[in-house]
């Protein structure tokens, strides 16, 4: 429950530890890392700063720890096998950022747009097959106990499993749309969302670039969405309360960049900090202090559903 608190400031921990000069913090200890990784163009494993290094390796951290988490609480849904293409999506851009391979061919998007619907193809086809054995079972025992046939594959999971699929392209949606060094491709419409979104000092949203704001808010949408899920299907776990807290802070962090607040008090760290430790203090005592009206549901509903299980084997 503590770690669950302590992963929601992995998104602004590199406000935490550096000022606004990019340079760090008197009280963070020098373990050398940043020599360790800085090139002989002074740069961190291609990003031009340690902080800027910092956040998108912590924010992808955050992101598949969420996916995660979703994955391993969702064993009765069919659509748990999709959910391991957004994780494959997440984990492949930590092996670009560590393996300093973020201008080689593995980033090329063409290459994970088509590795990211092969995948999620062949996961599907797994999961179609293995379903197909289901149904038959699951008719079989409809038809002996005369209930109206269901299917386990329907048009409804194969649309959700199509947005799952869609939602892995977030992390290089910003590959997509924008080009690196040249805006937006030419194939984009333009809807006029880009000047919209400039401002007379030339930033786009508190950002320096379009393809910077894309590439930060998509990866909070996709962060959320993980996050999110996971607290939907913890139904029954004790933790499941201690889940607000980072979905609470990936929702704030969102409504920070799409209402252009990066650059104001509602963006500092300390606010930040202040407002997860000020909702995990609230959930903690409602959890530990007012079990009744907390805890005690999410009990009842165990010892229900364990019940349930083992009517269902006597049977």
């Amino acid at each position: 429950m503590t770690i669950l608190i302590g992963l929601s400031s992995l998104p602004f921990l590199h406000e935490l530890l550096f000022n606004e000069r990019r340079v760090l913090f008197d009280w963070v200890p020098n373990l050398g890392i940043q020599n360790f990784l800085t090139d002989q163009n002074g740069k961190i494993l291609g990003y031009s700063h340690y902080r800027v290094f910092i956040y998108f390796f912590l924010i992808q951290i955050y992101t598949l720890v969420g996916w995660c988490g979703w994955f391993s609480v969702s064993k009765s849904k069919n659509y748990r096998l999709a959910i391991l293409v957004a994780i494959t999506s997440s984990a492949y851009h930590i092996f670009l950022i560590l393996s300093n391979a973020r201008k080689t061919d593995f980033n090329l998007v063409e290459l994970k747009m088509i590795s990211t619907l092969i995948l999620g193809l062949l996961i599907f086809l797994i999961f179609y097959f293995i379903s197909k054995k289901k149904d038959q079972k699951l008719a079989y025992a409809q038809a002996k106990f005369g209930h109206a046939r269901t299917e386990i594959v329907n048009c409804k999971l194969v649309f959700l499993w199509l947005i799952l699929i869609g939602v892995s392209v977030l992390p290089y949606l910003h590959d997509i749309i924008t080009m690196r060094g040249e805006g937006v491709k030419q194939w984009i419409p333009n809807i006029g969302l880009e000047e919209l979104l400039t401002n007379s000092n030339g930033l786009v949203w508190g950002f320096n670039s379009y393809r910077v704001f894309l590439l930060s808010l998509s990866l909070q949408i996709f962060a959320q969405i993980g996050w999110a899920g996971w607290l939907h299907d913890s139904a029954y776990k004790l933790y499941r309360p201690f889940l607000v807290v980072p979905v609470g802070l990936s929702l704030y962090q969102i409504v920070i960049l799409l209402f252009d607040q990066t650059k104001t008090y509602m963006n500092r760290p300390d606010i930040k900090l202040l407002l997860i430790l000020g909702m995990g203090a609230i959930i903690c005592y409602l959890y530990f202090f007012k079990n009744k009206r907390f805890k005690q549901p999410i009990i009842q509903n165990i010892n229900e559903l364990h019940t349930e299980q083992t009517l269902t084997k006597n049977h």
